[in-house]
């Protein structure tokens, strides 16, 4: 026996008695619904497709074709699995289970909105919604996804782009370009350098985000992420708040090189440091004697080296 209803019995909506309640009232309203990609895979003619699912009407499965994603043309469709969206429901096939749906429809008009409040030279925040190999690819809201290149969206230099952006993370931007005719917004990143002055030697603290072969990287500001030599035996973990010495900054080139600060490591530095010194003098001065008596050098023995306490005085 069918439990189906024509309409919804008095005091109650259908929504309440039927999981397509939700899925007709959308079509029939034009009302755009919220849904989960599910997976990415290939169907038929259809090609690459999202499969999404809907909260509100669990167990029915949305298509969302390649072509009605509303993302930006060469966009890799499975990086936006897990992604929640909006979704206007275009066809039904209740006997299968499936809903045709549009991500496209939703975009363009979050994308007519959008045109019409923002202007060039305008600072909007963005959300990161995949990090690839060449570029980020950054919602503007609504959905509006627009694909900023590696050379502008790489704020400290020599950073993987991976390590200076996270997924769901917000990323403040200026507006670049606006060209309404082509319905085109292009955005950068807001440099950070330009807030920051930092001298040799200077003691930061920051946070470490990623440890990649012979390098640790460390945001010490938002969007400013130093690096600092790593070394087998170093132990450092994502997320640690340590504190490193600048060991040069240069704004320009966007490059802040740091090393980790401990002091008996930095005395034992400065030892060596003065050792060094102290060598190279007496091979000047070796260089130089014209016989005579042998001229004494001033090379440390280790019972004359300063000690930690010296040194960090000096």
């Amino acid at each position: 026996m069918s439990n189906d209803f024509i309409l919804a019995p008095e005091g109650l909506q259908m929504r309440d008695i039927d999981v397509w309640g939700p899925i007709y009232d959308a079509k029939t309203y034009g009302t755009i619904m919220e849904a989960r990609v599910a997976r990415a895979r290939w169907i038929g003619t259809q090609g690459e497709t999202w499969e999404v699912e809907f909260d509100d009407a669990p167990g029915i499965t949305g298509l969302v074709p390649a072509d009605q994603t509303g993302l930006p043309e060469g966009t890799p469709i499975n990086a936006f699995v897990g992604s929640v969206i909006g979704v206007k429901v275009m066809e039904i096939d209740r006997k299968e289970g499936i809903v045709a749906c549009s991500r496209k429809e939703v975009v363009n008009i979050s994308l007519s909105k959008l045109i019409r409040q923002i202007e060039v030279g305008q600072e909007i925040s963005s959300l990161v919604k995949f990090v690839g190999e060449r570029s980020v690819y950054l919602d503007v809201g609504g959905g509006v996804i627009v694909v900023v290149a590696a050379k502008q969206a790489r704020l400290s230099d020599g950073v993987p782009l991976d390590v200076q952006y996270r997924r769901s993370g917000i990323v403040n931007v200026i507006v670049t370009d606006l060209n309404k005719e082509e319905r085109r917004i292009e955005v950068e990143p807001i440099d950070p350098w330009e807030k920051w002055t930092f001298s040799r030697g200077e003691i930061l603290t920051g946070t470490v985000v990623a440890v990649r072969d012979t390098a640790v990287f460390i945001s010490v500001k938002p969007g400013v992420i130093g690096i600092a030599p790593y070394k087998v035996g170093d132990e450092f973990i994502h997320g640690d708040r340590l504190e490193f010495q600048v060991n040069s900054f240069n704004p320009k080139k966007r490059k802040l090189r740091l090393v980790e600060w401990n002091p008996r490591k930095a005395g034992q530095r400065k030892r060596e440091k003065y050792r060094a010194q102290a060598r190279r003098k007496a091979a000047r001065q070796s260089r130089t004697a014209k016989g005579g008596e042998k001229i004494i050098t001033g090379v440390f023995s280790n019972k004359t080296a300063p000690s930690d306490e010296e040194v960090l005085k000096d």
